[in-house]
């Protein structure tokens, strides 16, 4: 994480521009940030602007209490969630919240993801699914801090998807692959059920890549 300010403000604008363009957030929705290396400031993307046509410029600054410390517009509402990941995990610089449709869809009807490919059974081995929660409140953030602990990603049963990452990438990687392991577990499920990876297998991966 050695970019600059201005890098980071293009990083989140392309970020959820990407996500809008694919469908996993709606113009209002979604949200994602970056932790500034070495501090407790977040640069992080404005509430009720359209997405898809962010500019640098509307990128908000906050501290991790929520404090705006640069920036015209109110930052996101779900400050709470990004502000209490970061205050938990040193290791993520990065986090972002979609609604993402296949991947909200299985979990409303309490469909947990299972290893059906390669990066489901290494990345993704275990994605909790949270009960909701009033949208943008403390509480909420206390609970998804709490369940993302040794996660890359929950998932809100009535709101979406939060990830995280050590940079931008390696969180919207997440979103991608939990997004297409839901659409196939749909398909499948539609023509008896997915095949899953044996737990032998499994084992056997983590075993070659030492995970």
């Amino acid at each position: 994480m050695s970019y600059d300010e201005s890098e980071i403000r293009e990083q989140l604008v392309k970020c959820m521009k990407t996500l809008h363009g694919r469908g996993l957030i709606t113009g209002i929705g979604g949200n994602a940030s970056i932790r500034m290396e070495g501090t407790n400031e977040v640069l992080i993307t404005p509430s009720a602007l359209y997405k898809g046509e962010l500019k640098p410029d509307d990128i908000v600054k906050i501290d991790l209490e929520g404090n705006v410390l640069d920036g015209v517009f109110k930052p996101s509402i779900e400050w709470h969630f990004h502000a209490a990941i970061y205050n938990r995990r040193l290791d993520v610089n990065a986090v972002i919240h979609t609604h993402s449709p296949m991947t909200t869809g299985l979990a409303l009807a309490g469909k947990k993801i299972e290893p059906i490919t390669l990066e489901s059974a290494v990345m993704l081995a275990d994605v909790p699914i949270l009960e909701f929660r009033y949208p943008g409140t403390k509480e909420l953030g206390e609970i998804v801090a709490n369940n993302i602990m040794g996660h890359r990603a929950v998932i809100m049963q009535n709101h979406g998807v939060i990830a995280v990452g050590y940079d931008l990438i390696e969180a919207l990687t997440t979103i991608e692959v939990l997004e297409e392991i839901s659409t196939m577990t749909f398909v499948a499920s539609h023509f008896g059920g997915a095949k899953l990876i044996p737990a032998d297998q499994i084992e056997m991966i983590k075993k070659l890549y030492k995970i």
